[in-house]
């Protein structure tokens, strides 16, 4: 079923950066060995303490400066200053969706009492109209008796205009009361991302065109529907389109599972105000404490404008291709080296690339294969099948795993090192691009200063699911620069998974099929808005190469600040 979604006022989106001393987000280190090693153990943090969470990830957990105070103060009450005269509301609105797994550990009186406080804050801080959407993870929306003396039907109005809607408490402990008694012969409860999206793509009145949107996911384990669904880069692509009107300042989430990687991913992708918890190192009301001032400042800077970017630049790109070596990737490959009688794509593209950035000193170009383990910047052509030999040398120096560009032996050089050959029939495209940036091998391709640019090209998922998870590979993209986003833009190039209210299967393109890359786009999509996605299926190479152009010339010539 589609739903469009309803057109915003403009100049709506903006959002402020971090207030000053609010701590940097830095990713965890993760070098390739102990990607390895942790992503076999399924854990992504092994340094946590009781009641915080290994991966607290993206959302901070400090108070955002700005945010009105409506306690404490002797002289006003809520919705007015200290001189008496009435607050505007922050924002319109603030819809609320709240997916609760029957089997997770939240229906304590402790936690029950934290969403309470939760709810009761985002009313009083932000004067917001705050509704709340309560639902199991489940394909059908939640059907109780629970509001019926608060205008009936599944959405409860928590409160506006700074004052809280009496009996709203009430009805939430109903709610989660039946929530907690849920049963059905078709699901068990869990399906968290159906949960959220299926009220969104049934009900014209969920949620206001006019709202900013929150998620809490509230799950004993991960999403645990599978299939084409259950993707956290299809979901969270289509809650920011729904429920934020494609703007991503005006979502946020908390998720809280147990080893959840799905749902890791899915905070990770919706961006800097959501947060994720581990339920075995965390409890709900610790994990909301921590997130109610990021929700707060969704409301905060709904309205606000963008800060202008800061004039930056860069000196130096580096360029890491991944590239699947199986067969049906021939076209492909003849593709980007110009092969096949059409103009070489990837000279095509740095020569563009070099026009707009007219101060760039100089570039590296590196190549790795998707084949499982592969981490070592290719010299050869057809390797890794073929060994490097003196019969497969592309003439790069000695010792030297990458091309320095600009070079009028590019484009040939390219077309060498680009032509890989899989020695596997199983692609770890994900995993190898994270591999390869920490391999000592590989030592000097990545400079400090530089800004990293990934492109991922494959006709099929990647499959390294059994070895890392998306957050672990995450977040060894990210340690590669620093941990910081700015300098970083990954690509890629594969089939299209579709929406989430239509999924796509195999495509037909210019070089062949492909299947949808759905693991592949949750990982590229975790990256927020420094990860894009090109269908393989759509067009030519030389078209996709130009779609992603200004994205590279804009992340060289300015940083934006992150909020």
């Amino acid at each position: 079923m589609e739903r469009r979604a309803q057109p915003r006022p403009s100049g709506l989106a903006g959002r402020r950066p971090p207030a000053d001393g609010r701590p940097e987000r830095a990713a965890p280190r993760l070098d390739a060995a102990a990607l390895l090693l942790a992503a076999l153990a399924l854990a992504c943090g092994d340094d946590a303490t009781p009641g915080a969470s290994a991966t607290t990830g993206i959302g901070s957990l400090t108070e955002v400066t700005g945010a009105p105070t409506t306690s404490g103060d002797a002289t006003s009450g809520p919705g007015e200053t200290t001189t008496g005269a009435p607050q505007e509301p922050l924002c319109p609105a603030l819809d609320v969706s709240l997916v609760m797994d029957p089997a997770a550990p939240i229906y304590n009186q402790k936690s029950r009492d934290a969403l309470v406080a939760l709810l009761d804050d985002l009313v009083l801080e932000t004067g917001a109209r705050v509704r709340l959407l309560a639902n199991v993870g489940t394909e059908f929306t939640l059907t109780t008796s629970c509001l019926e003396d608060l205008g009936g039907g599944p959405i409860l109005t928590w409160g506006e205009g700074f004052a809280v809607e009496p009996g709203a408490a009430d009805a939430l402990d109903c709610l989660m009361e039946a929530a907690l008694a849920y049963t059905s012969e078709l699901d068990g409860g869990a399906w968290m991302f159906s949960g959220l999206m299926f009220p969104i793509l049934e009900r014209p009145d969920w949620p206001d065109p006019e709202a900013a949107g929150l998620a809490l996911l509230l799950s004993a384990s991960d999403d645990q529907l599978g299939g084409m669904y259950s993707r956290a880069g299809m979901t969270s692509e289509a809650y920011i389109r729904l429920a934020g009107g494609g703007a991503r300042g005006r979502v946020a989430t908390l998720t809280f599972g147990d080893d959840a990687d799905e749902l890791h991913t899915f905070s990770y992708s919706l961006g800097a105000r959501s947060l994720y918890r581990d339920l075995h190192l965390s409890t709900l009301a610790a994990a909301l404490a921590a997130w109610t001032p990021e929700a707060v400042a969704v409301c905060a800077d709904y309205d606000r404008a963008p800060e202008p970017p800061q004039a930056e630049g860069c000196k130096r790109i580096d360029i890491l291709f991944v590239i699947d070596g199986s067969l049906s990737m021939t076209d492909e490959q003849r593709a980007l080296a110009g092969l096949g009688g059409e103009p070489p794509v990837f000279a095509d593209f740095t020569d563009a690339l070099l026009s707009e950035l007219t101060d760039v000193d100089d570039f590296h170009v590196g190549v790795v294969a998707a084949d499982p383990g592969a981490s070592l910047l290719h010299t050869h052509r057809d390797f890794p099948e073929q060994p490097e030999s003196p019969e497969t040398d592309c003439g790069l120096p000695p010792g030297q795993r990458w091309i320095v560009g600009p070079s009028p032996e590019l484009a040939e050089r390219f077309a060498c090192i680009g032509a890989t050959k899989a020695e596997s029939i199983e692609e770890h495209t994900a995993l190898s691009g994270a591999l390869a940036l920490h391999d000592p091998a590989n030592a000097g391709f990545l400079r400090d200063d530089s800004l990293l640019f990934v492109v991922l090209i494959t006709d099929e998922d990647t499959q390294d699911f059994s070895v890392a998870t998306r957050v672990a590979i995450h977040d060894a993209y990210l340690e590669a620069v620093g941990g910081d986003p700015s300098r970083l833009i990954v690509l890629a190039i594969a089939g299209d998974q579709g929406v989430f209210e239509m999924p796509k299967t195999i495509c037909m393109g210019p070089y062949g099929g492909a299947a949808p890359g759905r693991r592949l786009t949750s990982i590229v999509r975790s990256f927020a808005e420094r990860g894009h996605t090109q269908d393989i299926c759509a067009g030519s190479m030389t078209s996709t190469f130009e779609a992603i152009l200004d994205d590279v010339v804009s992340a060289c010539q300015t940083v934006t600040p992150i909020p």
